[in-house]
């Protein structure tokens, strides 16, 4: 009798595979508000962008122009060599390490209101291949309406 409910599930039962993330698209002229694309997912945010209520490096958030008041901006990507998994205080530190490489702006208003966070790779999907850090710089409390990157690197919403 299982083997016929079963049988039957797997027959008429809808396809549960999840959908593909579809491409968020960003507004090429922004308005006033100064907003470039909403609820973007973090794979697809591009360095440089300035972000809105960011809240995590996994969340998705608001991109807006970097004159617009935000609080984090995604400021570099990297990928890991290797293909040892190195652990996670080695995944941590290497993180850190790239995501503290970064040239930051030196008219940038940096002070200890800031702090650095990452996406990095798991054990487990280091083992699927995936080698990148993304790099967050956000602000702790408040707003910036400046990027945080030197002008020539950061062209995308300045």
């Amino acid at each position: 009798m299982l083997i016929v409910i079963y049988g039957a599930n797997r027959f008429f039962a809808p396809d549960t595979a999840p959908a593909p993330t579809t491409e968020v698209s960003r507004n090429a002229s922004p308005g006033l508000d100064g907003i470039i694309a909403t609820d973007v997912p973090a794979d697809q945010l591009k360095v440089g962008d300035c972000l809105q209520g960011f809240t995590g490096p996994l969340q998705t958030s608001t991109v807006v122009t970097c004159q617009t008041a935000h609080n984090a901006q995604l400021i570099g990507t990297f990928a890991i060599d290797g293909e040892t998994y190195p652990g996670p205080d080695g995944i941590l530190d290497r993180s850190e390490e790239l995501c503290k490489s970064v040239p930051l702006d030196p008219a940038a208003p940096l002070d200890t209101g800031w702090s650095y966070h990452f996406s990095r790779p798991s054990e487990s999907t280091w083992a699927t291949g995936d080698r990148l850090v993304a790099c967050f710089l956000a602000l702790n409390e408040g707003s910036v309406r400046q990027s945080m990157l030197p002008a020539e690197t950061a062209v995308l919403n300045t």
